[in-house]
């Protein structure tokens, strides 16, 4: 059970969850929020929670537990900011893998061109050897007797 489930079951015990004092903390079913949502919840929650403590504190609602669900929700942005750093960083990784991957692919078409150009009108065999066909298809470019 999470923190803001833990307080909500403490809201419960004395609003029912089809109530405007229920609703008000705007925690409803958590365990399938978005991560936007959660955070937004549990923002909401510690709100509105230090609000109304003291009508709650009857039932268990704790400054204590409060300063938890708020530290959890700062953990929580903490982690996501991590997470989406490391993506973008990765995506930036595999952006440079690619440019230099198309470097070496346009160094080898000049290459095969001139390749073709130095064999061109010695010897035809060698000169198709030479060219970098881009419509042909992928396993056109196995060699005779291989399996596909």
């Amino acid at each position: 059970m999470t923190r803001i489930q833990q307080v909500m079951a403490r809201i419960e015990l004395k609003d029912d969850p089809c109530t405007a004092a229920y609703k008000r903390f705007g925690a409803a079913n958590v365990a399938n929020a978005t991560e936007a949502v959660l955070h937004l919840a549990g923002a909401v929650v510690v709100k509105q929670g230090r609000k109304y403590l003291a009508d709650y504190a009857g039932v268990g609602l704790t400054k204590e537990l409060l300063d938890a669900v708020e530290t959890n929700n700062a953990n929580f942005v903490e982690e996501l900011t991590t997470g989406k750093e490391a993506e973008n960083e990765r995506q930036a990784a595999t952006d440079a893998r690619i440019e230099a991957a198309n470097a070496l692919y346009e160094e080898l078409v000049k290459l095969c061109a001139a390749g073709n150009t130095g064999w061109r009108f010695e010897d035809e065999t060698k000169a198709k050897e030479y060219v970098v066909d881009h419509a042909a298809p992928a396993d056109a470019a196995k060699p005779a007797g291989t399996a596909a």
